[in-house]
Formats: C-alpha cells, sequence, structure tokens
C-alpha cells in the first residue's frame, strides 16, 4: 500500500460537514479516523491532535460569516511516528479548494501545514479524549442545532468553488 497515494485519496474526498445523522463525515474529523485506520493498517503508530481555530480567521465570504454560528471550534488532524519524529498530518481539504484553503501535499515523512490557523493545541490524550465525546449522537446533535445553518452555507460555498475550480480545468 502507498501511504502517499493513500493520504491523497482521504485529502480528495469533498470536505463537506455533515448536516444529519445519515450524511458520511467528509469533514476533519472524518477524514482523520479514515486515515488513522489505515496508517494502523500498514503498521505505523499514530495518534489523534485536536486544536481549537475561531471561524472569524479562515477568512470567509460575507454570506457564510454573517449566519449565527459559535466562532470557536475544534479541528483535528493526525500525528504519525515516522522514524523517531511524530510528523503532523492534516489532509482536510481536497485538492478543489486549493483557490480558497491550503491543501496539503504529503512526501510521507516530513510535517504538512494545519489546515486551520489554530489557537489552542491538546495533547494527544486529550485529543483521543476529545475525539470519543465529539462524535457521540447527542453532542453531534447539539453542534448541528447550533450550527446547522452556518454548516450548510459554508458547505454550499464549498461547493460553489468546486464547481469553479472544475471549469477552470476544463
Amino acid at each position: 500500500m502507498n501511504i502517499i497515494e493513500e493520504f491523497k485519496k482521504v485529502r480528495d474526498i469533498p470536505y463537506r460537514i455533515p448536516l444529519s445523522p445519515q450524511e458520511p463525515d467528509n469533514c476533519c474529523s472524518g477524514k482523520s479516523e479514515r486515515l488513522f485506520k489505515i496508517f494502523e493498517e500498514v503498521g505505523y503508530e499514530v495518534r489523534y491532535i485536536v486544536c481549537t481555530f475561531h471561524w472569524s480567521d479562515m477568512r470567509l465570504p460575507a454570506k457564510v460569516q454573517e449566519i449565527a454560528h459559535e466562532d470557536k471550534c475544534t479541528h483535528s488532524y493526525l500525528e504519525v511516528k515516522i522514524g523517531d519524529e511524530w510528523i503532523k498530518v492534516d489532509a482536510t481539504w481536497d485538492k478543489e479548494l486549493k483557490s480558497v484553503f491550503n491543501v496539503n501535499d504529503w512526501n510521507g515523512k516530513s510535517h504538512t501545514k494545519v489546515a486551520v490557523p489554530v489557537k489552542e493545541c491538546f495533547s494527544s490524550e486529550e485529543s483521543a479524549e476529545i475525539m470519543q465525546k465529539g462524535t457521540t449522537e447527542e453532542a453531534t446533535k447539539e453542534d448541528r442545532q447550533k450550527n446547522g445553518e452556518f454548516y450548510k452555507a459554508f458547505n454550499d460555498w464549498l461547493a460553489e468553488i468546486r464547481i469553479k475550480s472544475l471549469r477552470g480545468s476544463e
């Protein structure tokens, strides 16, 4: 299994925050979970890292940013042990979003950039706990109630970006 190609496959799943329990989780947490399993499968030591960021730091268009939402949010990515070093690996943004976000390439040995402007980072132990608690049905339902309209507008904006990106490559 080519780990760099697997990274690209997960990265290029179109990022989308799920708006219902029936939707696949294709945001940072879902992509991190997929990549975590792949790394484990091939024998890498891997751990979750959760950090906080503010949506207001993300340079979103006014039509998205003005929708009521919690500004502070969590983001997850992985650290993979390569040799003796823990390497940051973040597959959040798909390649079609390169006009608005830093889309990571990964060479299998160096750090990628974290997809968001980090405010606070948690330890790997705290991060594992946050990942477990944050994915409960109750937690995701509460988050969707508070932020669902904002997430929908964000997802719609990303879809517009992808359409423009695809038109530009024709």
